[in-house]
């Protein structure tokens, strides 16, 4: 009996080696076919039901018979630059690399390389030294302290350690979902050259043709010939590209400094501190500096204020000839506020007028 259930199952182990098959990959689909011609070959489905990409940072995974060959190794591309207009790419960025320091103004450029998911707008963050700094980013080339267009802004990376920190969406301005991190990289930069710090001020609430202290210190010896340091005022969107020169000493310190009195009005300009030999830019402040004008005009309906608080204030006139429904309007003006036949204040807006020295 014992014998005779080894004969039993030899057999039936030798017929499952001669019956065995190989499995052919196969569809159920409403229709399809093959053709090859020379180097060219073309298969098709049509009406398979699991079809979705699915797609995370790390993981790209594709359903059905026919299967999608554009597979990207990467999805979105880190690059290092000097700042400018243009720009100068310098080389890529990756994780974990020392990075010597240079005295040009740099940034990084984030790009989305890969078809097959749907970047619309990176949320970008880096903290290192002298650097906390935030920005959403719709438009290549995504440069990390804005851009317009290939006129690309910087920050000088002092020696030290920087995490970046880089999420991607579907659509712009954070919109439709995750699709891409976030992806931490860090980096470390190297370095002894002389710098400048990233200065601080004593308001940065100013007004055109008012001064302001700015204050800020070195590390390293500048003693090239006649250096001169010099605090630029940036363009109203915060470019450097064309700065105003708002003082200047010889020394590291305290400068006061003046607005040009034609200023346009904006609350995103830069103050910064530079040097002339050697030739280096620091840091911006971190706050953006709002500054006012000298004399604005407010006309309806252009002007009307419908909503909110709002405070509008210049150096030296305000004349206004719009209308006021807002709850609460503080209008300061150094020498005179003139109310133009047009003016007019809502039933329910509450309205102060107040002549009080910029800055006060």
């Amino acid at each position: 009996m014992k014998t005779t259930f080894l004969f039993i199952i030899y057999n039936v182990l030798l017929g499952y080696n001669v019956c065995a098959q190989s499995v052919s990959p196969q569809v159920i689909a409403s229709a399809g076919g093959y053709a090859a011609t020379g180097n060219v070959q073309l298969s098709w489905t049509m009406g398979e039901t699991f079809i979705t990409q699915l797609t995370t940072p790390a993981l790209s995974v594709s359903q059905g018979f026919q299967q999608n060959l554009n597979i990207c190794l990467s999805l979105v591309d880190y690059r290092y630059v000097k700042a400018g207009n243009p720009y100068q790419s310098l080389f890529p960025l990756v994780n974990n690399m020392v990075i010597d320091q240079i005295p040009e103004q740099v940034s990084i450029l984030v790009t989305d390389v890969c078809d097959n998911v749907d970047i619309g707008s990176f949320e970008m963050n880096i903290q290192g030294p002298e650097l906390n700094w935030n920005i959403v980013q719709n438009v290549a080339p995504n440069a990390l302290f804005d851009n317009l267009g290939d006129n690309v802004n910087g920050r000088n990376f002092i020696p030290g350690q920087y995490t970046l920190t880089v999420t991607g969406y579907a659509e712009d301005n954070k919109g439709g979902g995750l699709t891409y991190g976030p992806v931490i990289t860090t980096f470390t930069v190297v370095g002894n050259l002389a710098t400048i710090s990233m200065p601080t001020l004593s308001s940065a609430s100013l007004c055109a043709g008012s001064t302001v202290d700015v204050s800020f210190s070195t590390t390293g010896i500048f003693n090239g010939p006649g250096n001169q340091f010099f605090v630029q005022l940036s363009e109203p969107n915060g470019s450097f590209e064309f700065p105003a020169i708002i003082g200047s000493s010889a020394a590291a310190g305290t400068i006061t400094c003046t607005i040009p009195a034609n200023t346009p009005e904006s609350d995103k300009y830069l103050i910064r501190v530079v040097s002339s030999n050697q030739v280096y830019a620091g840091n911006p402040a971190l706050s953006m500096v709002d500054v006012s004008p000298v004399t604005k005009y407010l006309m309806s309906p252009t002007d009307d204020i419908i909503s909110g608080s709002s405070t509008q204030k210049v150096s030296s006139t305000i004349i206004a000839a719009n209308k006021l429904e807002s709850s609460s309007v503080n209008y300061q003006a150094g020498r005179a506020i003139v109310l133009n036949s047009g003016f007019e204040v809502k039933t329910g807006a509450v309205f102060k007028a107040e002549i009080k020295g910029c800055g006060n």
